[in-house]
């Protein structure tokens, strides 16, 4: 019984200590202070340390964005894109994103970050 109970206790903080995104991508966004919580209706778009581009999990090329953004878009002309992107995530990569949502006519977007305490 002891085994059993060790073995969870071991489980738990193992699994409690992987830093990643509900869709399992390894990010660690930047903190800020003035943080506020947004709609779940919005699009967010992910932007790894490398550059890598992923929507719901999966990962996107530029024009399978403007695809995706342009759906969204066509649906709710409001929408907002939040834009997740690593701490260490290039600048360029940031702004080839923000780029193929502003073509597509989104022009309303939002950086994510994790609130500071």
């Amino acid at each position: 019984m002891i085994d059993v109970i060790f073995f969870l206790l071991v489980f738990f903080m193992l699994f409690t200590t992987f830093r990643t995104t509900p869709t399992g991508i390894d990010m660690e966004l930047p903190r800020a202070v003035t943080v506020s919580q947004q709609k779940d209706e919005n699009i967010i778009i992910d932007i790894d340390r490398t550059g890598k581009i992923y929507y719901q999990g999966e990962i996107l090329s530029a024009t399978g964005l403007q695809q995706i953004a342009t759906e969204k878009f066509a649906k709710n002309n409001q929408i907002v894109a939040i834009i997740n992107a690593d701490q260490n995530v290039m600048y360029k990569h940031i702004v080839a994103v923000m780029d193929n949502l502003r073509q597509v006519g989104i022009y309303r977007l939002a950086l994510a970050a994790e609130k500071k305490e």
